[in-house]
C-alpha cells in the first residue's frame, strides 16, 4: 500500500488538512481527538489503489470537524478534510489518551505501540523463506518497513512513521506472531 502525507495550510489560528489527490476518503479520526505528528489519519482510494494518509512530521493538534460526513466521501485535490487546532494538551488524562503506550506486567510503560491500520493477516517477512523485516532490539529509522498486513490478497506495508519525539527508535517487542490475524488498532510492535 502506498503512503502519502496530506497537504497542510495555515487557516486563521488553525491548520487545514487537505487531500493530496482526487479520490474517495475515509478518515480514522473524529472531532476533538488529539493527533500527534506523523499520525495515520485515514485512507484515500484512487481508482483501485488504496493509499494511507499521514500527517507531516511537524503538524499536530486537536481535530476540528465542523460538518458530519459519510464514512467514505469523495474529495478533490486540496479539498479540506478537517482542521487541526494546535492547542497544548492541558490534562494528564489527555496525555494518556495521546500517548499510545503498552504496559508490562508491572504496569510500567515500555514504549510507543505501532498498531494495525487495517484488519487482516500480519506477516513479519515478504515471503516464507525471506528474513524478517525487523527483529527485537533492532534500531529503525523513519520509512523502515516493519511488516505486512494482507487483506484480500493485497499486501499493505507497515511503515515506521517515527514517534512523537524522534524519527528513529528501537524495536523492544514484537506483539504478533507471523501469519497471525490482526484487527484494526491491534498492537504490532513496541518502539522506544
Amino acid at each position: 500500500m502506498l503512503n502519502l502525507k496530506v497537504i497542510t495550510e495555515p487557516k486563521n489560528s488553525q491548520i487545514s488538512i487537505l487531500s493530496p489527490a482526487v479520490g474517495f476518503c475515509s478518515l480514522a479520526t473524529k472531532h476533538g481527538k488529539y493527533l500527534a505528528a506523523g499520525t495515520f489519519i485515514g485512507k484515500l482510494k484512487i481508482i483501485n489503489t488504496n493509499i494511507n494518509l499521514y500527517l507531516p512530521a511537524d503538524v499536530f493538534g486537536k481535530v476540528v470537524i465542523e460538518e458530519e460526513r459519510d464514512k467514505i466521501f469523495q474529495v478533490e485535490y486540496k479539498q479540506e478534510l478537517f482542521r487541526l487546532s494546535p492547542e497544548n494538551i492541558r490534562s494528564n488524562d489527555e496525555v494518556k489518551k495521546v500517548q499510545v503506550k503498552s504496559t508490562n506486567q508491572n504496569g510500567l510503560e515500555d514504549g510507543y505501540q505501532i498498531r494495525a491500520s487495517t484488519t487482516g493477516i500480519f506477516y513479519r517477512r515478504s515471503s516464507p523463506d525471506a528474513p524478517a523485516y525487523v527483529k527485537e532490539g533492532q534500531k529503525i529509522e523513519r520509512g523502515k518497513i516493519l511488516g505486512l498486513i494482507e487483506v484480500m490478497k493485497t499486501f499493505n506495508h507497515i511503515v515506521f512513521q517515527g514517534t512523537d519525539n524522534s524519527n528513529s527508535g528501537v524495536i523492544t517487542k514484537i506483539l504478533c506472531e507471523d501469519a497471525q490475524e490482526v484487527k484494526l488498532g491491534d498492537g504490532l510492535f513496541v518502539v522506544e
